[in-house]
């Protein structure tokens, strides 16, 4: 990892741990309100000059939420590109739909698709299944961990496959910073012989109404790796977020 990854690692960490100590907690308890609700974030840099670059990351997500259903899609998008040649492509996709057969507790079955470019995989793709318990709910926090097992299918860019069964974990946790803003942090791991965690960790910041601004750090490891590959990848970003329900 680069000394400027390391540094925005801290920075932000830093930043977040000095925001969830100071900034007391307001609002009602929040719950899980039935209906639909979700969001969609756009961010992007673009310059020129003695050198043109572009980047563009896109993010969306759309919830269904029941009395004991919860349906969850998301979709992930990063290009970016230096003198009209590309130096990043990624796109993610998820859909996780939740039994809530006791207040706290839930089964859940999951199915994730990844595709990056310059991975050194052609894609890589996953379905799990589990138990989720939501550990807190209070006005300021709400927690969620899960633990399952799935299947995960690796296609090298050589057509070569790779496929086991994995272990999965996640974790899922909001945490209010007042009326306006709240910090985030979500956790991805799946783990055979090659381990994957991708972590997500922002901060947003209403600005009007439903339009928000949101800073994240997206970082993600795996233990095994293509020849010639980095093991760990960081992304960056500031973007616009507008919520919709």
């Amino acid at each position: 990892m680069s000394v400027l990854n390391r540094v925005l690692i801290h920075s932000i960490s830093s930043l977040c741990t000095i925001l969830l100590l100071a900034v007391p907690a307001q609002g009602d308890d929040w719950g899980d309100e039935a209906g639909w609700s979700g969001f969609a974030e756009l961010g992007a840099v673009r310059t020129t000059g003695n050198t043109e670059s572009e980047s563009i990351n896109a993010r969306s997500r759309v919830r269904f939420e029941e009395e004991i259903w919860r349906h969850t899609l998301q979709f992930e998008a990063l290009r970016r590109s230096e003198d009209s040649e590309s130096t990043a492509t990624r796109y993610v996709g998820n859909f996780k739909s939740d039994w809530k057969f006791r207040p706290r507790a839930y089964l859940f079955g999951a199915v994730r698709y990844e595709r990056d470019r310059f991975s050194g995989y052609d894609y890589q793709a996953s379905t799990s299944v589990g138990y989720g318990h939501r550990v807190i709910e209070s006005n300021r926090t709400r927690l969620d961990m899960e633990a399952g097992v799935g299947y995960r299918q690796n296609r090298l860019e050589d057509g070569e496959r790779d496929d086991h069964a994995i272990l999965r974990g996640a974790l899922y946790l909001e945490r209010r910073l007042g009326d306006n803003a709240y910090f985030g942090q979500d956790l991805l791991v799946q783990s055979n012989d090659n381990t994957e965690v991708e972590s997500v960790t922002s901060l947003t910041a209403n600005i009007i109404d439903q339009l928000a601004m949101r800073l994240s750090l997206t970082a993600r490891h795996n233990t095994e790796v293509p020849e010639g590959r980095e093991k760990t990848d960081t992304i960056t970003s500031v973007s616009l977020v507008y919520n919709f329900w």
